[in-house]
Formats: structure tokens, C-alpha cells, sequence
């Protein structure tokens, strides 16, 4: 479970993201509505662990009666059993989240501190089609709504390290398109061309080649249509398994089982 504050960690590399701190300012206030408080005692009375937060035992008062004191506890949380706790509740969240705007909101302001990570692993969308690292945090944020939204109301054992994989999945995928079209934009010019054409491909770019090649010989080492499509929506197009595993309806033990027996018969 991410830890880090939504008020720190928020640079690109010299400019804060001002979006984090509207973002956080504007939680302040609706993380304490009337509204916000409905919703989360309709999960906390489906959730024992949630309840003895939001409700409180023994008498006492509670520790976390707003949605606001329930996000800060969960990125206080420390040691192994804090976070698998704070995962859990994640996991909560999003299973109950099914038609309610709010906790799908909640969802969101959870995810800031990884999508932040996101934002690093990716270089802040840099060579892609966003002017700024704002811009593409933006993108990020939407991005994040969309997956919420599209998976409120499953129960993901693993809710956080899915959701933050298939946004970074789906943004990484836009980079590599926008960085695509840029190269195929360039003016053509025969000697650039030709030097192009002569540099050792990437690794990536040869994988890219192989599975295609492959694709028309399946008979190659014994490789299968199957793993051959697991190993290019993996690797080449940027799919984790646990969203292919969403796309195709398939297990996602068969979806590794696939991967990993095509990357054996490929380095055979």
C-alpha cells in the first residue's frame, strides 16, 4: 500500500504538481460532507474490520468517523500488517464502490501517492504528446477514474497493485503510441533513413519482430497461437496480466502459465 503524503512527493523535477494540491485541498472539504460520511458507514456495515474503524468499539469513540480520517490511517499505516490491512481496505472499496460516485472518488485520492510513482516510472509522460509533467498527471488522473469506475463493484484480492498496473498499463501503452507518431511525423530524408535503418534494432523491436514472425509459423519450437498473443500483449504492447486477464475473461494462473512456457520455447 502506497505511503506517500499527497503533500509531499509532488514535483516533476523542479515544479510541484498543482493539481495534487487542489486535489488534496478540495478532499479536506468533501471527505467530511454528510454525503461522504452516508457511504462510508453503508461499507463499514458491511465490512467488520471497516466498522471498527468508522464505528468504533467498546463505547468509545471512534478513530476514523470521516472518509478523511479513514484515508489519512491508511497512508500512516507501517509494518507488514498495517499495509495488508490498508490493501484490504482498498480491496473493500472498490468492491462496494459499484454506483457510488464518492467512493469511487475516495478510490481515486487513495491512489494519488502510486499514481505519483507512475508519474517517476513513466519520466512524467516526457517524449510524449503532453506539454508538462501537469498535463500528463492530469491524464494519469483520468485514467484512474476510468479504471475505477470500469472495475467498481469487483472483488480484486490484489485491488491496489491491479489498478495501479492497468493505468500504468493504458498510459505507458498512449507513450509509446505518441512517441510512435512522432517518429513516423519526421520529414522523410534519405540519408536519415538510411542510418535508421542500419542501427541495431532495440530489444523491444526485435521481440516485436520475432512474435510476429512467429505468429505466421506457430509450428516454431512448438510455440502456440496462445502464447505467442500472451507474449505480445505483454511484453510489446505493455498489457500486465492482470488486465489481460480482465480483456479476455481468462485465469490469470492459465495467463502466466502461457507467458512464461512461451519464454521457454522462444530462448529454446
Amino acid at each position: 500500500m502506497p505511503t506517500t503524503s499527497t503533500t509531499t512527493s509532488t514535483h516533476t523535477s523542479k515544479q510541484r504538481v498543482a493539481l495534487i494540491d487542489q486535489m488534496a485541498a478540495e478532499w479536506q472539504s468533501v471527505g467530511r460532507s454528510r454525503a461522504a460520511i452516508r457511504s462510508l458507514n453503508r461499507v463499514a456495515d458491511r465490512d467488520p474490520g471497516l466498522s471498527l474503524l468508522v464505528c468504533g468499539a467498546g463505547g468509545g469513540p471512534p478513530p476514523c468517523p470521516t472518509p478523511c480520517d479513514v484515508l489519512e490511517h491508511m497512508r500512516r499505516a507501517s509494518g507488514r500488517a498495517q499495509r495488508e490491512e490498508a490493501a484490504r481496505l482498498v480491496r473493500v472499496l472498490l468492491r462496494e464502490a459499484d454506483g457510488d460516485p464518492f467512493l469511487c472518488r475516495m478510490l481515486v485520492e487513495v491512489l494519488v501517492p502510486g499514481l505519483v510513482t507512475v508519474a517517476v516510472k513513466l519520466r512524467w509522460g516526457r517524449g510524449g504528446e503532453w506539454h508538462d509533467g501537469e498535463e500528463f498527471f492530469g491524464e494519469l488522473l483520468s485514467t484512474a477514474w476510468l479504471v475505477v469506475q470500469e472495475w467498481s463493484g469487483q472483488d480484486r484480492p490484489y485491488a491496489v497493485l491491479d489498478l495501479l498496473s492497468a493505468i500504468r498499463c493504458r498510459l505507458r501503452r498512449q507513450l509509446f503510441r505518441s512517441k510512435d507518431a512522432a517518429g513516423r511525423a519526421v520529414p522523410f530524408d534519405p540519408d536519415a533513413a538510411a542510418a535508421r535503418s542500419a542501427r541495431t534494432e532495440s530489444d523491444l523491436e526485435e521481440l516485436a519482430r520475432i512474435l510476429i514472425e512467429l505468429h505466421t509459423d506457430l509450428h516454431h519450437e512448438g510455440m502456440g497461437p496462445e502464447e505467442v498473443e500472451v507474449l505480445y500483449a505483454h511484453h510489446v504492447l505493455g498489457y500486465s496480466i492482470a488486465e489481460l486477464a480482465v480483456l479476455t475473461g481468462r485465469d490469470r494462473r492459465a495467463l502466466y502459465a502461457r507467458r512464461d512456457r512461451g519464454r521457454r520455447r522462444l530462448c529454446a
